[in-house]
C-alpha cells in the first residue's frame, strides 16, 4: 500500500507540472487543501491558488526529493522552481528565478489525493522575487 501511494503522489506532481493546474481527477470529491499560514481550501479553492502561482510563474516546477510512506499518508519534500514572469502574491513580475523547499503531507483515500498539507519557504520565495530584502 505504501508504495502505491507514493506512485499517486508522484502521478499528482507529474501531472500538476505537465498540466500547469492542479489535477483535481486525481483527488477525492471532498479533497482538502490545507496551506500553511492559510485557510483551508475546498476544489476550487484550490484550483484558484494553483492558477495564481502559476500565472505567476509559468514555467513552475514541483521536483520531489523525497517520498517517505506510513498507511495512509505520504510525507514529502520538493522544491519549487520556476522564473518569476507574472504578478506572483500581489509583486510584479521580476523575471528573477526562484529556487525554494516545500514539505508536505498528502493522505490517499481509496487511490486519490484526499488531503494535503503543505509548507512552503514563502520567506525564500518572496526574497527571491524581490518583495523582501535577502
Amino acid at each position: 500500500m505504501s508504495e502505491e501511494n507514493k506512485r499517486i503522489v508522484r502521478d499528482y506532481f507529474q501531472e500538476l507540472d505537465r498540466g500547469r493546474t492542479t489535477p483535481l481527477h486525481l483527488c477525492t470529491d471532498d479533497y482538502r487543501f490545507h496551506p500553511a499560514g492559510l485557510p483551508s481550501m475546498d476544489r476550487q479553492g484550490v484550483k484558484e491558488f494553483g492558477d495564481a502561482f502559476f500565472a505567476g510563474m509559468p514555467d513552475l516546477r514541483h521536483p520531489l526529493v523525497e517520498l517517505i510512506a506510513d498507511g495512509d499518508l505520504v510525507a514529502l519534500r520538493c522544491r519549487y522552481e520556476g522564473t518569476h514572469d507574472g504578478e506572483l502574491m500581489g509583486v510584479p513580475a521580476s523575471g528573477r528565478r526562484v529556487s525554494a523547499v516545500g514539505i508536505g503531507v498528502m493522505r490517499v483515500e481509496a487511490g486519490r489525493i484526499a488531503e494535503f498539507w503543505v509548507s512552503p519557504d514563502r520567506l525564500t520565495i518572496m526574497q527571491q522575487i524581490g518583495a523582501l530584502p535577502s
